[in-house]
């Protein structure tokens, strides 16, 4: 085809070139040639250039005015138009608007010209008479040229009459536009004349008739003249609109006075604007075939006619005449116009109209700028210019969502107007707005946002890192992340361009790390559980309908054909509902009216779009009937689109009921041509449809329609093939899914009130008929089918879901006889399944059900645990048997790259042999490899080697982009990496993307690729500097959490990348390889470290030294570390680092950072030294001394002193006071821990929990001890009294070192530690309380609406020196403010002060007040007597998340100054909700809800008579133990916590509790499951059981053998019931397992007992265990008369709901995972246990019942009985065990049948 180019072919050009030539012979030949490349069977992209080439040619030509290059040109033209017709006419299309009339009214003087044209076009002259009607009509109507009219009808076969009134109308209306455009004040009379005159037909015809008949196109048509003529032309149009107006909306005649014109005018475009609109838009979007760009220009022009005609009376048609000009713009011809139509139409909008409009302005201006005219540009200028003076105030609303104008020169005054109202945004609010405007409808809108997005990523990395990292990582983070996966989720067809940029964002914003950012998608779900029999529950359904479909296909449908459709069915729904024009008038019976309040519950966006259609009078043209479609519809190779409509379609139109034959018809006509989005939302309503009110024959075809799907083969050769069968089985889950939803709510509804069921849907028969059916067609589709196809869709969840199912289903149907071997293969099934799942522990669980594990089995158990080593030695093995088995190799290549074995990974690769099947799994292996190894020649050797199969796979092109990258051929560097991003971002679904997780290796991809490109230099919007480039990609390393594999693979990319970048010098190579070393160091992959050590060496990094030293301590050398480690800080090796010479001048800071490297080193050498217990302890403390003399600043060396010199302390104090060394009874030694512990204080808070309250514990301690006599067998009294002195002089030392921290340490710091320094308020110390009051009072001035809640408590203490020392904290609070220098802040700290003691009075009234007999429901103000003038209060509502203080990261140089521990923003009491819950127990606790100042309500719980400071102690406990959770990795990776809540005592007897919605009792549960079985539980029955089986050791079978049986596990049905979707059951699981598994092992440590059903909940939204009632505390469940004989709840229906390994698997990993936790931890674990069972307000231990030799009845054997839990020290006994062997036990005691059977029969151990 090449050489039938002519604008690049040798033959082409001469052609071209020899039509000038002299010769007239030649230049005819050529014109004949131009025929060659011209032929319609040419490639169409090549035929389109030649056109083009050959037209400018001739039009060149043509202009030099000689006659023989003329006569060239006209033979040239008819031997194009004789052998291509179809151009010419396509060419004189255009023009027949002034062509045709000439030539017609010229046919019987001159017929030739027509006779010419008709040759030219090859046409007869009748044909085009026909094609030209239109145009030709209304001229010769007017002249009455009634021959020419009658040959033109007998042209088309029709009379006269027929003509005129002919083609739709469009005749007719021409003709009447061009009438009433020459006389309108006579064009009754001229248009009847002349009709009349013409055709006799005419005579009982009425001229108003032939006007409303179609008066759309006629208004369309005079527009049309008014935007094409001069200033008299649109008079006349301009006069004749006012007449059509009128006849239509106003009296007979025309219209007198201005006001009456407007009016009436108005009317008429209010009414008729959508179809005027619907008219254009046709033309401009070619919907009823192809259109001229002339005539789209008239389009154009017309609408702009329109606007300025009619102004804001076609404010109606806004989403539509935006979409119109919005789509114009796309095309180039039509930009420049359609951008002019939009600045008439935001200039004539009211300001409300103008605000939505702002936005997308702005976005159309940058996009288009350089297509519009100089003229356009003005225009834009002058229109942005009058709304920043007009709608300054709308603007300002607005301006953090508006597009920059930084592109446009012309806009650069209003650009810094507007940049500088941005720049006043807090950096957090201008993300938001960002973020905001990403989620748009508007293509234009999202792509410029998406552009700035990008750029403020780049700009402000630091601030996203630090958000991300936090200890509580900001919600705007997720909401980001989620924006932008679901951006190019529903971009990914429609633009291009914002595919790209969604990727980039992303790989800016990182890798975030999915166990600490949860990112989940809003589902917004519809049930009907009528089937559409109840109108209400109809009509809702039609509501959602809209709002989550509907108008979003609408809004963002680009086609107003498209659009019309939408708008139709809008309508028509709109109808349905009963809502009009009338319903959405305010009136005064609104209330009552049910279809105004669910008009108005859409949300104002919503309603603004739907307002048009309820006045609307769209019309569509009868459907075609439809063959009968025969089932199964699904063939091979259908299309998922092809497969979805039609089968919707097909259920729309079978659909059964009353309400159905009205709505579905309706929706039958916008499931074939719209997007997926509508079809895919209607399947499942449709199917529920017909299963239950269609026959038995549609149901069986609905069955075998869903098999079919499932059962259809996955073709692996044809991926496109294989993608929409993928998509179609997602339909079949999503239809199985709503299908199972509907049955488990319908049985809800049953078990619930049997009665109401029978009143409301026709009895419970007819119910249980209707679930009967669904369950029918349910039940046609195999377990394993299922399973399998879920595998395919990667939906694993959902395969286990139906597996574990079908297991459960064998497992009853078995005896227990057989139950081992018949088992094995489907627990085999059920490993494989969870070899695709990400969850660590399943397949270890399922393997502790298997007899004998085979090979392949312990090798998955090793790769899944991370034991790559042990795998790869497997593989080996089997590589030698089979060395062509492709797995194999992949597997082994796989374990080597895990392992960081490149070098042998690529042997491996080089010694397989070559086949395209084993290219294809080796070759991106070796890819990686060869970047990680920097072995530049393979990689290239191959890329070149892969095939066109392998194009695409993310190895081989990053190898393509650093090759590229290594020959500076950045434009291919840059448009590889764009490929890839397109590539990969186009690999995100719906599926993909639910969550972080499901996504994650997706978002590693565009990570590295931005690593990649910032490091090769090629940065879009400016570059970095070295140093902070590297210091940025510190921080992005750290997004990644505890995923260490992804990590290296980052850091290979990187330093390959850097090499090749030559910019990077090896010392930064070398650090990035010692960041490797000390990530495999922790991972324990020690071959690995070492090797990137020996790199880090090789390259002159003299500090690999110290990693080989940590290496060497990791090993268990600790002699050769110590070694090692003093010989690098005596050689200095820090040098090519960070360590500063003593000769250079720097400030102290910077000299403080550089150092920072050697006083890491001497501190990790004190560690060791201190660790390995053979250097005395003044050394020790020197070597520590010296890490503070390197770097002053360092948290962690202060923290390590102060944790050297506690230890001394705790020994010391375990002496004999006579024994005890001087410096212990002194005080000396307490002094050094306090002052190191506060200071370490200052410089960071990733040790607060470690130092603050043992400091705090410490100097109280030291103060109580003033008030103590000393005493001692040994020692003169003057020893003693020596002693008592030096105390003295210590705790003044202290003293004063509290009050020199308590002033330069931040409020927040003491805030962690407030419970504890409140609690000890009443110090009796005389001085030490008042620093306690100095303490409290910087506190509540910093934090006054959070630290409030806490003293005022105190105020209203029942002890009165509580009370008093209270009311001394408030004084010196009043003093701070009176001396602040701002008197605005301390009048509001008063007025808080003031209005929070009155707001206490009012709880503390609520919680006390006195309520008579039972309500369930009382009056706030009534019954209790509240007074709500104490809301809006200034004070936060008291919930966990408002009361928690947020710490700064846990970095090095943290300051602490400037961190903000709670937000600005944060959620104050606006006011209460007069209805009260009164729950029913004996104290009456009540419910109360708070309005919160966002506008939410939050419910809190009142409890009287209960001490609340124990549970608010335990809370803390528990929070504390959470932080230790989310910091370690693999727990983090688990997600392990502890459900918590605020709890906020108001004084010693009463309290407030943040009120946790939407919880279930295990008791209340399983009860209400046994009640829908019909499972009647005898307790006196079991009583006398379990009694007996307890009895004698022989009788302990009794429990498993008779009374479990009579009770048999139905836990896990409730998990099926809550979460039908198979994705949310396996979360809801997981997290029930994993959350029972935390709080079972912290409960047991803590002694926690009366674990009972009422006080173990579960989350109903997401399965999470929660624990209540932690009075029996320290082992007093011991003490009971039945005592509590099992460590932790863990009953048979626990059991079973784990899922089908049991407590194997996740359960007995996380509860080992948590003792290993709590064991690292056990010294602040004991210090902050301390600082509670110390607290003199509060009585941890309380009274035993009775007596147990085992049970600490003190607080010192408390302690020790805690410590000997977390050591693993059974009782009795005195060797630990080892985290694995002592869970094992207590899994065992837990599930003990003799142990359970001893239980007290209301702990329902049988439950």
């Amino acid at each position: 085809m090449a050489h039938l180019d002519i604008t690049s072919s040798v033959l082409g050009q001469a052609c071209l070139h020899t039509l000038r030539s002299s010769s007239r012979d030649v230049r005819v030949a050529a014109g004949r040639s131009l025929l060659s490349f011209l032929r319609t069977d040419i490639d169409e992209e090549i035929l389109r250039r030649n056109r083009v080439a050959v037209l400018d040619c001739l039009r060149i030509l043509s202009e030099k005015g000689e006659l023989a290059f003329q006569e060239t040109c006209i033979l040239a033209w008819g031997q194009i138009a004789s052998h291509s017709s179809p151009l010419a006419l396509r060419l004189l299309a255009p023009y027949w608007r002034t062509v045709a009339p000439t030539v017609v009214q010229d046919l019987q003087r001159r017929p030739q010209v027509a006779q010419y044209l008709s040759d030219l076009v090859s046409l007869t002259v009748s044909e085009i008479l026909r094609i030209t009607q239109v145009y030709t009509l209304p001229y010769l109507v007017l002249t009455r040229r009634s021959d020419l009219l009658q040959r033109i009808a007998k042209a088309c076969g029709r009379s006269i009459q027929d003509l005129c009134l002919g083609q739709s109308y469009t005749n007719m209306s021409a003709i009447l536009a061009y009438i009433m455009m020459r006389s309108s004040s006579e064009a009754e009379a001229t248009v009847m004349t002349a009709l009349r005159a013409i055709s006799s037909d005419f005579v009982n015809v009425n001229f108003s008739e032939l006007v409303k008949a179609e008066p759309v196109l006629i208004a369309s048509e005079l527009l049309k003249a008014a935007g094409d003529g001069d200033d008299d032309v649109k008079t006349k149009a301009h006069d004749a609109l006012h007449f059509l107006t009128s006849l239509i909306h106003g009296r007979h005649g025309t219209p007198r006075g201005t006001a009456r014109k407007t009016s009436v005018t108005g009317s008429f475009f209010e009414t008729h604007v959508l179809g005027i609109m619907a008219c254009l838009s046709d033309t401009i979007n070619e919907s009823k075939g192809m259109q001229t760009v002339t005539e789209k220009m008239r389009c154009l022009r017309a609408m702009l006619e329109m606007i300025t005609f009619a102004k804001s009376n076609v404010n109606i048609a806004l989403p539509q005449i935006s979409a119109c000009l919005r789509s114009a713009m796309e095309i180039p011809e039509l930009c420049n116009q359609a951008f002019v139509s939009w600045i008439a139409m935001v200039s004539t909008l009211g300001a409300d109209e103008v605000l939505a409009l702002i936005e997308p302005t702005f976005a159309i201006m940058v996009r288009y700028w350089p297509s519009f005219t100089p003229s356009s540009q003005i225009q834009a200028h002058d229109m942005i210019s009058k709304l920043l003076k007009t709608q300054a105030t709308s603007i300002r609303e607005v301006v953090h969502a508006l597009p920059s104008l930084e592109s446009i020169p012309l806009m650069s005054k209003f650009e810094d107007e507007i940049s500088r109202l941005k720049h006043q945004l807090a950096t957090k609010h201008q993300l938001q707005a960002l973020v905001q405007r990403s989620r748009h409808e508007n293509l234009t809108v999202v792509e410029r946002a998406l552009v700035e997005l990008e750029q403020f990523l780049e700009k402000n990395q630091d601030f996203v890192h630090d958000i991300a990292v936090n200890e509580q990582p900001d919600p705007i983070i997720s909401e980001l992340v989620r924006t932008l996966l679901d951006t190019s989720v529903h971009m990914a067809e429609s633009s291009d361009a914002i595919v790209v940029l969604s990727a980039r964002c992303i790989g800016l914003l990182g890798c975030l790390d999915p166990t600490r950012i949860e990112a989940p998608r809003e589902k917004k779900e519809v049930l009907v559980l009528s089937n559409f029999q109840e109108l209400d529950e109809t009509v809702d359904f039609v509501m959602f309908f809209l709002q989550e479909v509907l108008v979003k296909s609408f809004l963002s449908a680009g086609n107003p054909r498209a659009q019309g459709f939408l708008a139709y069915a809008m309508q028509e729904l709109l109808k349905f509902c009963g809502i009009n024009s009338s319903v959405i008038l305010r009136n005064q019976e609104k209330h009552a009216n049910a279809r105004y309040l669910k008009w108005f519950a859409l949300p104002e966006s919503i309603r603004n779009n739907l307002t048009p259609f309820l006045t609307s009078k769209y019309v569509v043209s009868a459907a075609i009937t439809q063959p009968e479609i025969e089932y199964p519809i699904y063939r091979p190779g259908m299309s998922h689109g092809q497969w979805l409509r039609t089968l919707v379609h097909d259920l729309l139109q079978k659909g059964k009921g009353d309400n159905v034959v009205e709505l579905f018809p309706v929706l039958s006509r916008i499931v074939r041509t719209q997007e997926i989005s509508i079809a895919n939302f209607l399947l499942p309503f449709a199917i529920l449809n017909i299963t239950i009110a269609g026959t038995e024959r549609q149901r069986l075809d609905i069955g075998d329609e869903l098999l079919a799907v499932l059962n259809h083969r996955s073709p692996e050769a044809d991926q496109h093939v294989k993608n929409s069968l993928l998509r179609c089985s997602q339909n079949v889950f999503q239809v199985l899914d709503y299908l199972s939803r509907w049955c488990q709510e319908r049985k809800k509804e049953i078990s619930a009130s049997r009665t109401t069921i029978a009143r409301s849907n026709g009895g419970v028969d007819l119910a249980l008929g209707q679930i009967h059916d669904i369950e029918s067609v349910v039940r046609r589709i195999p377990a394993e089918t299922i399973a399998r196809r879920a595998v395919d869709c990667r939906s694993y969840a959902r395969a286990l879901f139906y597996w574990e199912q079908y297991i459960r289903e064998q497992r009853r149907n078995s005896s227990k006889n057989d139950t081992g071997k018949h088992m094995e293969p489907l627990y085999e099934r059920l490993q494989q399944i969870y070899t695709q799942i990400d969850e660590p522990d399943g397949i270890e669980g399922i393997s502790s059900h298997l007899q004998v594990l085979d090979i392949d089995q312990q090798i998955l158990g090793h790769r899944k645990a991370g034991r790559w080593t042990a795998a790869q030695s497997w593989y080996e093995l089997l590589l030698n048997e089979r060395p062509q088995d492709s797995n194999v190799q992949y597997h082994l290549l796989t374990c080597l790259r895990e392992s960081g074995q490149h070098y042998a990974l690529l042997n491996q690769v080089d010694g397989f042999e070559t086949s395209s099947a084993t290219s294809s799994l080796t070759l991106p292996f070796g890819c990686e490899a060869s970047w990680v190894t920097a072995k530049w020649n393979k990689l290239a050797d191959y890329v070149s080697q892969a095939s066109e199969a392998l194009r695409g796979n993310f190895s081989i092109e990053v190898g393509r982009a650093l090759l590229a990258l290594a020959k500076d051929e950045k434009d291919d560097f840059t448009r590889i990496l764009d490929d890839m991003r397109r590539r990969t971002v186009k690999s995100l679904s719906t599926t993909n993307t639910a969550s972080l997780q499901a996504c994650h290796d997706i978002l590693l991809k565009l990570h590295a690729l931005t690593e990649i490109e910032t490091i090769g230099g090629v940065c879009r919007h400016g570059s970095l500097d070295k140093p902070s480039l590297l210091a940025s990609l510190d921080r992005r390393l750290e997004l990644l959490g505890a995923f260490s594999s992804e990590k290296q693979y980052l850091l290979g990319l990187r330093r390959a990348a850097m090499q090749l970048s030559r910019v990077f010098s090896s010392t930064d190579i070398a650090s990035s390889w010692l960041t490797s070393a000390r990530l495999a160091r922790k991972a324990g992959f020690i071959h690995r470290s070492f090797n990137a050590v020996l790199h880090a060496s090789q390259l002159g990094d003299n500090s690999a030294t110290i990693e080989h030293s940590r290496l060497l301590w990791k090993s268990g050398h600790h002699r050769e570390a110590i070694q090692s480690l003093r010989g690098a800080i005596a050689a200095n090796a820090f040098r090519s680092h960070e360590y500063l010479q003593g000769d250079q001048s720097l400030n102290t800071a910077k000299q403080q950072e550089q150092n920072l490297p050697k006083a890491k080193a001497h501190l990790l050498l004190a560690k060791w030294v201190d660790g390995a217990g053979q250097t005395q302890s003044d050394s020790i403390i020197q070597e520590y001394k010296q890490a503070i003399k390197w770097h002053s600043r360092c948290e962690r060396a202060h923290y390590c002193l102060g944790k050297h010199f506690n230890k001394l302390f705790e020994y010391e104090r375990a002496k004999p006071a006579s024994k005890r060394a001087q410096t212990s009874l002194s005080g000396e030694t307490a002094k050094l821990v306090i002052e190191n512990y506060i200071r370490s204080l200052a410089y960071g808070a990733k040790y607060i929990y470690q130092t603050l309250p043992r400091a705090l514990t410490v100097w109280l301690e030291l103060g109580l001890d003033m008030e103590q006599p000393l005493e001692g067998k040994h020692g003169s009294p003057d020893f003693w009294m020596h002693t008592a002195q030096q105390r003295r002089r210590m705790l003044s030392a202290v003293n004063a070192q509290v009050k020199k921290y308590c002033d330069r340490l931040p409020g927040f710091v003491f805030y962690t530690a407030f419970s504890q320094i409140v609690a000890r308020i009443v110090h009796p110390n005389p001085s030490v309380y008042p620093l306690l009051i100095d303490i409290v009072a910087k506190v509540v001035g910093t934090y006054p609406q959070q630290a409030l809640w806490t003293l005022l408590a105190v105020v209203k203490s029942s002890s009165k020196e509580r009370a008093l020392r209270g009311r001394q904290c408030l004084d010196r609070i009043h003093d701070n403010a009176k001396r602040s220098k701002n008197d605005g802040d301390a009048r509001e700290l008063r007025a808080m002060i003031t209005h929070g003691q009155k707001l206490s009075d009012q709880l503390l009234h609520v919680c006390e007040g006195d309520i008579q007999g039972k309500p369930s429901t009382i009056s706030l103000t009534k019954d209790l007597g509240f007074v709500h003038k104490t809301a809006p209060c200034r004070l936060v509502v008291p919930l966990e998340s408002t009361l928690t203080a947020s710490l700064p990261p846990g970095t090095d140089n943290v300051d602490m100054r400037k961190h903000r521990a709670f937000p600005k923003e944060t959620v104050t009491i606006s006011a209460f909700l007069d209805p009260v819950l009164v729950l029913n127990s004996l104290q009456k606790p009540r419910k109360i809800s708070i309005r919160g100042s966002d506008g939410r309500v939050y419910a809190l719980l009142c409890k009287p008579k209960d001490d609340l400071r124990k549970d608010q102690r335990l809370m803390e406990f528990n929070t504390m133990i959470n932080r230790f959770l989310k910091k370690d990795a693999e727990s983090s990776q688990r997600r392990l916590y502890i459900k918590t809540y605020a709890v906020t005592p108001l004084n010693e007897e009463c309290g407030l509790i943040e009120w946790v919605d939407n919880l279930k009792t295990l008791r209340e549960i399983l009860l209400s499951m046994y009640r829908q079985k019909n499972v009647v539980i005898n307790y006196n029955e079991l009583r006398t059981l379990l009694n007996e089986a307890c009895s004698s050791p022989s009788k302990s079978g009794m429990f498993v053998d008779q009374i479990l049986p009579k009770l048999p596990a139905v836990f896990h049905e409730w998990f099926v019931d809550m979460f039908p979707e198979p994705g949310a059951w396996f979360a809801a699981r997981l997290r029930y397992t994993r959350s029972c598994a935390v709080m079972s092992i912290v409960g047991h440590v803590l002694g926690l007992g009366d674990r009972h059903g009422e006080n173990i909940l579960f989350e109903e939204g997401n399965g999470g265990t929660f624990h209540v009632d932690f009075n029996c505390l320290f082992d007093k469940g011991l003490t009971f008369e039945k005592p509590e004989l099992v460590p932790f709840r863990l009953t048979h229906n626990m059991v079973d709901a784990f899922g089908a390994y049991g407590y194997e698997g996740p359960f007995r990993k996380s509860s080992e995972l948590t003792l290993r936790i709590l064991r690292q931890h056990e010294d602040t674990l004991m210090t902050i246990l301390e600082t509670f069972l110390y607290d003199p307000t509060t009585d941890f231990i309380g009274k035993k019942k009775k007596h147990a030799g085992i049970v600490p009845d003190t607080p010192e054997g408390v302690l020790e009985s805690v410590r000997n839990k977390v050591r693993g020290l059974l009782p009795m006994e005195s060797v630990p065990l080892s985290v694995e062997g002592y869970v094992d036990e207590l899994i065992k005691q837990a599930t003990d049948p003799r142990r359970l059977s001893a239980m007290y029969l209301g702990w329902c151990a049988f439950f």
